[in-house]
């Protein structure tokens, strides 16, 4: 007897389909009702159906996007629609997402068994379907690529080698291991796009998917050269992503000799993929390319600080550079995963607590739970780097919106007329003529508003400026020291070593 989830957002109409059709004689057992799409996904999760008769106009989530989900739970699952509404576009969209069937409220009793009949062959059908070789051959190839003890292993490709269409014992094989970002667009088209380009463009090759969003392309390779799986791979990277909002990235092995090879061959393929975590969605990583991780600790302490100052004095482009810095020392020196989110997730809840009360204090947990779940979630460094971005750029929008001071708009002016003329003689005076105020009280002004006096803040950006200058290898430390606005190279060495805690000379070599 099949079962069937029951799915409808009218009460009544609702326990009208569960309790007065007379399901038993068709062959047809109720699992269960759902009121809205959201609640059916999670039921079918626990009851996994065979078919399901659903509404299709439901608030929270309507029958037609909870379909399109309920394919990717179970592709096998057959769906029928129930509305009121007889309309061609509803009948074209339940096509979409490959329905089998659809009746018109209030539906006649003879066309639901109709209906139903239809809709049980479909079921034999794929039961039917679903103990065929291939389907076997899929979960057998699952079971060894992923099992780590070498004896069940052993006894999987057993059973692999007795089926009528087995893969081949011998000869050379290799794997792509591909993911498919985000997952909310993974989906049936997705994965028709891999499957029609695998069978006409890698011959040999057999599609067998881990989990939702992963696959691993296995490739018996009889004499073919490795080069040309990971070109086949770049253009498959390059076929998907132009048709569709997603995204694929794919590692690919090295070649291994006989099935006993393929568990070695789909780890090395899996760490060679999750370097795009480095190298961003969209790479194709060849195992020996594959970033090895480095299990180095990250101190944010000083981001936090240089940070929550360029966002207090509403200084953009210096909060942009200090998170950019922050994350171009960890994408360099290839910090592992769980310390880049772990440490971003430090700087990120530092800067929400040191802006709790423009924030507002009550919302700061609830944004320590979205960050963790988010810089958790995402794929890449990239990702997490970005949402730091956005949400400081959020904060520095909410005090600009808050913050109408006079004071702080004129300490605003001095700070970026000191950005554009550093390099050049500067003077108390100079300034003060530029925003037509006394010196004595632009010295107290920019004090009051910054924290700083006006020297150390000229100071400090000639220091970073002279810094990054020291990157270029060709420039002299006495042109440097010229260009950033100090004539006299030995004043400039030592305010240099007590910024950096090193001379120019040392600071270079570091960098080198």
């Amino acid at each position: 007897m099949y079962s069937i989830l029951l799915v409808d957002d009218e009460k009544m109409e609702l326990e009208m389909l569960a309790d007065y059709v007379r399901w038993g004689d068709m062959g047809i057992r109720v699992a269960g009702t759902a009121k809205n799409g959201r609640e059916a996904l999670q039921r079918m999760e626990e009851l996994r159906p065979d078919i399901i008769l659903t509404d299709v106009r439901m608030p929270i989530m309507d029958g037609l996007e909870f379909s399109r989900r309920a394919k990717q739970i179970n592709r096998n699952v057959q769906i029928a629609f129930l509305s009121g509404h007889d309309e061609f576009h509803y009948i074209k969209a339940a096509l979409s997402v490959e329905a089998i069937g659809y009746l018109l409220k209030p539906f006649d009793m003879g066309e639901l068994q109709h209906l139903m009949e239809k809709v049980k062959q479909k079921c034999e059908e794929f039961r039917i379907a679903s103990q065929t070789s291939e389907v076997l051959k899929e979960s057998y190839l699952r079971e060894i690529i992923l099992e780590g003890n070498l004896m069940a292993r052993s006894q999987w490709i057993e059973k692999l080698l007795l089926l009528p269409s087995m893969m081949p014992s011998s000869g050379f094989f290799q794997i792509l291991y591909i993911t498919i970002d985000p997952i909310s667009k993974y989906g049936l088209e997705v994965v028709t796009l891999i499957r029609n380009f695998a069978q006409a463009e890698i011959p040999r090759s057999f599609l067998c998917q881990i989990k939702e969003g992963t696959f691993v392309l296995l490739c018996h390779k009889p004499d073919t050269p490795s080069i040309e799986l990971c070109l086949a791979a770049e253009q498959l990277i390059r076929n998907v992503n132009d048709r569709n909002d997603a995204i694929l990235s794919i590692g690919v092995s090295d070649v291994g000799m006989g099935l006993e090879s393929l568990y070695d061959l789909c780890a090395a393929a899996k760490r060679a993929n999750e370097s795009k975590f480095y190298f961003g969605l969209g790479s194709c990583t060849k195992a020996d390319e594959a970033v090895v991780p480095v299990y180095k600790d990250v101190n944010p302490e000083s981001a936090i600080a240089s940070l929550c100052h360029a966002i207090s004095h509403l200084q953009e482009s210096a909060a942009i550079t200090v998170i950019q810095d922050f994350f171009d020392a960890m994408r360099t020196s290839k910090v592992e995963r769980d310390l880049v989110c772990s440490s971003s997730l430090r700087l990120i809840t530092a800067i929400e607590q040191h802006f709790a009360n423009l924030l507002g204090d009550g919302s700061v947990n609830s944004m320590y739970v979205d960050d963790w779940k988010r810089i958790t979630n995402y794929s890449t460094i990239n990702e997490i780097e970005d949402h730091i971005l956005d949400v400081s750029h959020a904060i520095l929008a909410l005090l600009k919106d808050k913050d109408k001071d006079k004071n702080l708009r004129i300490t605003q002016q001095i700070a970026s007329l000191i950005d554009r003329s550093f390099s050049r003689q500067l003077t108390i005076e100079d300034i003060a003529k530029q925003v037509y105020l006394s010196p004595n009280y632009v010295r107290t002004l920019f004090k009051e508003k910054t924290g700083e006096t006006i020297l150390e803040y000229l100071t400090r950006v000639r220091i970073h400026h002279a810094a990054e200058l020291l990157k270029d290898k060709s420039k002299k430390i006495h042109e440097i020291a010229a260009s950033v606005g100090y004539e006299n190279v030995s004043y400039f060495c030592s305010v240099f070593q007590k910024f950096k805690g090193t001379t120019p000379n040392e600071y270079r070599k570091k960098l080198l």
